[in-house]
């Protein structure tokens, strides 16, 4: 049987660990996914209590536009892979981590 609203979001904090750098938060009826270091990024589990149903929003910050600018190296230069290294996969990691942690309470994802 799947778990009641109260019940999840009371388990909510157990996702958060003390060297995580995203903290997860109960919003009202919602679970926000953030990095207080990177305020532009954004992960929200809509819970619907009654269909135990869940919806996902991602908040990306907003990609640059205009002329696109190539650099010696692209993404071989050393000093752009530092700053690329873990964060990305760091993001997918933490959204897979979201969508076990409601399936395992045997909520579905509302599509």
């Amino acid at each position: 049987m799947a778990t009641s609203l109260d019940d999840l979001l009371a388990r909510v904090d157990s996702l958060n660990t003390p060297d995580a750098a995203y903290r997860h938060t109960v919003v009202g009826s919602s679970i926000v996914v953030a990095d207080p270091a990177d305020p532009e990024y954004a992960l929200t589990a809509a819970l619907d209590g009654a269909s135990r149903t869940f919806t996902i929003t991602e908040t990306k910050p907003a990609q640059p536009t205009g002329p696109r600018r190539f650099e010696a190296g692209g993404i071989y230069n050393a000093s752009k892979r530092v700053g690329l290294r873990g964060h990305m996969p760091q993001r997918r990691r933490v959204k897979e981590n979201l969508l076990a942690f409601l399936e395992r309470a045997e909520w579905k994802r509302a599509r």
